[in-house]
Order: C-alpha cells, then structure tokens, then sequence
C-alpha cells in the first residue's frame, strides 16, 4: 500500500514542480499563488490516510488551511516585497501544519513546547521527504525490475534527489554573497540554444516538486525519523525518548506491546548523506578558489564583471554568515543521521575547512565594509556572531577529528555564553559610537573612498551607553551639526536627571552614571 502511495505521491509532486515552474518561474506574483495553494491543499487532503480523508484529528485544526488561503491572497493584493515575503511564510508554516494535522495527530491543542517539537520534526520530514518516498518504491512491484537493476545506484540516486534542493539553496546564497561567484554560475547555467532557459526551468521543476513530496508523505502519515515519528507527540510535550514513547498507551489506559530488546540496527542513508556532503563540498570548493583569487588576491573585478573591487567586496557578509550556519547544521545533520565512517569524517572535515574559508570572507567583507562607512549596532552583531561561527567551527573540526561529536551541542553553548559575556562587557552601543567618533577625529581610519561623518539621527537613537562619545564629538562637528546635537543632548540630560533624582539608591547604573557626567560636562549650568 505504501508503494502505492510513493509512487502516486511522486507523481502528483512532479505534475505540481511542473504547475509551479509555470506560474512563478520568471513571472511576477498574482492571483496563481491562492490557485496553487488551494490545489496543495487539495492533493494533501487527497493523500491523508482513509481515517482522516481530507479533515484534521482536532476540529479546532480548520483553522490552518483558512490561514493558508488567506496568506495566500497577499502575494495577488499587494506588491510590498515584505508583505509577500511575510505572507509567503506564513503559507509554508499553514500548510505544514495542515499535513501534519490531516495525518491524524491534534495540533492546536498542545503545548508551545508540543508545537514547536512537531514544527522541528516536520521541518526534517519536508527534508528528507523525496528520499522517502523514492525508497518506499523500492518495494512496488511495479518498479522491482527497475530497482534491481539499479542495485547499488539506489541509495546514490536518492542521495542526487536530496542534494539538488541543498545545494541549490547554498549556491543561490553564494551567488548573491559574491558578484564573481554569482557570474560563473550563470555562466555554467548557460548553454546555446537556450539551453540554459532549459536548465532553469529544469531545476525549478525538480526543487518545487521535491518541496512538494513534503506536506503529501506528512499527510500520508509516512514520514518519520527512526527515533521520534511525527506522529507521536504527547499533549503536554514532545517525547524525547523511547522510555517516554513506551508509556504513552499505558497512561491513555491501553496496553502497550512488550518492549524489545534494544539491538543494534544498521545505519541507512549513509551513500545519501556522504552524496549530499560532496555535492556540498564542490560548491564551497568552488566559492572558495574564487575567494583566493579575487577577494583575497584582489584580481582585477573591473575587467571579470565590471564593478570595482571596493564595491565588489563591502556585500555579502549577511549571506555568508547564514551559509556557514547552515554547513554547520548540515553536519550535525548528517552525523547524526549516519553516525562515524571514514566517508563521512573526511567529507565532513573538507567541508567544516572550506567553511572556515567562507567565514573568513564574511569577516573580510565585513571589515571592509566598516572600514568604508563605520560600524553600527546591526554590524556590531554580525561581527560578533562571526566570531561565535568561528569558535564553533574550530570546536568542530577539533571534535570530529578525536570522536567526540556528542560534546558539540556542549562546545557551541559554552562558546556563546563567552561571546554574550564579551559582547556585555564591550557595550555595543559605546563601541559603536566610540568607533565612529574615532574615525572623525582620525580621518585615516576611513576606507579610501568612504564616509567618516556621524550619522546622528542614528546616535541619537542610541542609549546612555553612547553619550560620552557624543559629548566628545560636539567640538569636532560643523557648526550645523553641532547645533543639532547640542539640542538633543540636552534634552536627554534633563531627562536623566529627572529619572535620576526619582530613583532609589539601588538603581545604580555604571552607564547611567557616566552618562550624567558627560552630560554635566557639556551643560556645567543646568540643574
């Protein structure tokens, strides 16, 4: 029966990749977005189980398709790229828990805590749905001549199937991160005789239809993972064992089957998740030979694709950062889901390497950046959570070598424990604002064709922890700033002091206080 199931499954995931291509490829948002989310919602309701054909466990679960045509109408309403983007969310997050709903298990009903369980869990079926289904075929009878042909091209042609939509999505994240990179891979995608149109379009197919394969195998009550199906997630929580998974019949008052013997079971997936890591390993390969030579070499960008190299390398560190989180969470991934092998010490150990080559980009990109236009609480951050990715990466790469990959989840929260500590202990916003002030008072801080003025409609917006180097700055402004400035500040400096005076003894504060003298400093009269 489940054969069955794949097989039409992956056929409707197709004929809806193809439907997809032609309504959003190359096209601008309309009124094909509630057309399509009202044909997914019906070929999810198609695919639930007999039990739950088309409506939810908990009637109070009608709620979700009704967001998800409603979200959906937003994209043909309005052409506010946030309003859509936002609305475009809000559809996935529906129609998931649609499937979910429709495969028998209560959503509105639990926990935050239950929710967000069945919300993680549902995010890795959708992952790892077009793997699912293909192997599920592996036992139709219509397809066991084909399959045994394949043999051992099996588990490397699901691995295919789960990388183009991973890989994809890094590359479009590199491409847009680096001009140079972005230009190659057009460049590889383009073909004569419109071939690259082909490809395009080809992709497009393959990445909406493997998206699709997600809400019907989650409907169809045919994902899982081997440790915590998605459809057993208590009321009040989320099983986090098999312990817990063993007492749910006894306390709903039925008999649970005796446990067995706990024995240890041959990892599957290996070739897919080791496929999935290579592919991935030949895109930062590739990403990264561009970075030796043009970000770090600084081979002429005006004559490869015509923008300078100053604006060549201040764009991008946003992007790189997501790809280097995102790496490490396909490691932990993959490890967690093949466990130790060779195979998958070294792929995974190219791959933490190149992405520790990545990471250097963004803190490249970064500074130079800031060097051109000075440093913002936003930057501040980034550069701060550049820094945790680097401490991460390191224990990685440190923890996989020895075998102690369990320690990871230890070493990325002691990691940020210390980056929090130190980013406390700096004070974003006097950082931010010392470094600006700097920069006026030494113009050769300035990135050669950057802005070394204070941006202060931006400082005023800044607390107590930036007065002092506003105060400092007030010599060294034009006359017209200056004047601004002066107006503000002491406006705060009244505010403050009124604050101070109405508060108690134990209302201290460190910022506060040097705050107040630097305004009693520039405003000696004022009571």
């Amino acid at each position: 029966m489940e054969q069955r199931i794949a097989r039409r499954a992956l056929l409707v995931a197709v004929i809806a990749g193809l439907v997809a291509e032609l309504l959003f490829d190359r096209q601008p948002l309309g009124i094909g977005v509630p057309l399509f989310v009202a044909a997914v919602l019906g070929c999810v309701a198609w695919f639930s189980p007999a039990a739950h054909r088309g409506r939810p466990e908990d009637p109070l679960d009608w709620w979700l398709p009704a967001t998800a045509v409603a979200a959906s109408l937003g994209p043909a309403l309005r052409t506010d790229p946030s309003v859509v983007f936002l609305d475009v969310v809000l559809v996935a997050i529906a129609l998931a828990a649609w499937s979910v709903a429709l495969s028998g298990v209560a959503v509105t009903r639990r926990s935050a805590e239950a929710v967000a369980a069945l919300g993680v869990a549902a995010a890795l079926a959708m992952m790892a749905a077009p793997a699912w289904l293909v192997r599920r075929l592996a036992g139709d009878r219509a397809l066991e001549a084909l399959v045994a042909r394949l043999g051992r091209l099996a588990p490397l042609a699901r691995g295919v199937v789960i990388a183009v939509p991973i890989v994809a999505g890094f590359a479009f994240l590199l491409g847009s991160a680096d001009a140079v990179f972005g230009h190659a891979l057009d460049d590889a995608f383009r073909f004569s005789l419109d071939l690259d149109e082909v490809a395009g379009r080809s992709v497009f197919t393959l990445v909406a239809a493997a998206l699709m394969c997600g809400p019907i195998a989650i409907a169809a009550g045919i994902a899982g993972s081997s440790a915590v199906p998605i459809g057993w997630v208590p009321a009040g929580g989320a099983a986090t064992s098999e312990a817990d998974m063993a007492a749910a019949p006894a306390m709903s008052g039925t008999t649970a089957a005796p446990a067995r013997a706990a024995t240890p079971a041959a990892r599957t997936g290996t070739t897919e998740a080791i496929v999935v890591l290579v592919a991935v390993d030949l895109l930062f390969a590739a990403f990264a030979a561009v970075q030796v030579v043009f970000l770090f070499g600084g081979t002429d960008t005006l004559a490869a694709i015509g923008m300078t190299y100053s604006d060549y390398a201040r764009q991008g560190y946003f992007q790189l950062v997501g790809v280097v989180a995102l790496a490490g969470l396909l490691v932990i991934g993959a490890h967690h889901a093949v466990g130790r092998t060779r195979a998958f010490v070294a792929a995974a150990l190219v791959l933490l390497g190149l992405t520790a080559v990545i990471l250097v980009s963004a803190a490249v990109r970064l500074g130079l950046y800031q060097g051109a236009y000075g440093w913002t609480e936003l930057r501040f951050f980034v550069a701060a959570s550049i820094g945790w990715l680097g401490l991460a990466v390191v224990a990685a790469i440190g923890l996989l070598a020895v075998a102690r990959m369990r320690w990871l989840p230890h070493a990325l929260a002691m990691s940020a424990v210390a980056v929090t500590l130190a980013v406390s202990a700096i004070g974003p916003q006097a950082f931010v604002m010392q470094e600006n002030v700097a920069r006026v008072l030494d113009p050769s801080r300035v990135a050669a064709g950057g802005h070394a003025g204070i941006d202060l409609d931006y400082g005023a917006t800044l607390g107590e922890d930036a007065i002092p180097a506003l105060v400092t700055a007030l010599p060294f402004l034009a006359p017209e700033e200056a004047s601004g400035l002066l107006a503000l500040l002491e406006q705060r400096s009244r505010e403050l002091r009124l604050e101070a005076r109405a508060a108690g003894p134990l209302s201290w504060n460190l910022s506060r206080d040097r705050a107040l003298a630097a305004l009693a400093s520039a405003f000696p009269g004022q009571d």
